[in-house]
């Protein structure tokens, strides 16, 4: 599958949204083939030498606005993983890549041991209610997603988010987590 590429130094993970503001020619034409087809974009975490990293995800545009500086605006969700498995650079700088889907990391109910993964979430959200306004449906007992938000939002280096977005299942983004805690 084709799909244009979006890097951005942001990591959206399936389940999240977020806001861009779109300005440049390439990526207004990026948003009107989205809109046209229907088949979104890919989000692509940004590496240390400014290129795409392999594992994006697949966005939809869920809204749109002009904001107050004369921007289009546009809120995206994540909808599935992806791994870019080539790109090139068409005359415009849009980046379009060849992609396929990866498997989605398995849900997990929240356990007894995880709980508190959960309720630090909760209680972010809670303080800081522009960054929950984003989600469009939470889950707080599904350890995945929880997962997902942390590693979204943790204040660590791409590269450490794109190898737990790598990984086949949410085991690796569950042990950063753990010890950051342990941490604290």
């Amino acid at each position: 599958m084709q799909l244009a590429l979006f890097p951005l130094p942001v990591c959206l993970l399936p389940g999240g949204t977020t806001q861009l503001r779109i300005f440049e020619p390439r990526y207004k034409r990026l948003v009107s083939e989205s809109l046209r087809t229907a088949q979104g974009f890919a989000l692509c975490m940004l590496g240390t030498d400014n290129q795409p990293l392999p594992v994006a995800t697949r966005v939809e545009i869920v809204d749109f606005e002009t904001v107050e500086d004369g921007l289009l605006g546009i809120t995206v969700q994540g909808k599935e993983r992806l791994e870019v498995l080539s790109w090139q650079t068409e005359s415009d700088g849009l980046k379009l890549g060849t992609v396929r889907t990866l498997p989605p990391w398995s849900s997990q109910p929240i356990t007894r041991d995880y709980k508190e993964l959960s309720d630090k979430l909760s209680e972010l959200f809670k303080s800081y209610p522009r960054q929950s306004s984003f989600i469009e449906q939470d889950d707080f007992n599904n350890l995945t997603w929880v997962c997902q938000r942390w590693l979204e939002i943790l204040p660590i280096g791409l590269e450490h988010k794109q190898r737990c977005y790598r990984a086949d299942n949410v085991e690796l983004t569950l042990s950063l987590l753990e010890q950051i805690f342990e941490k604290n």
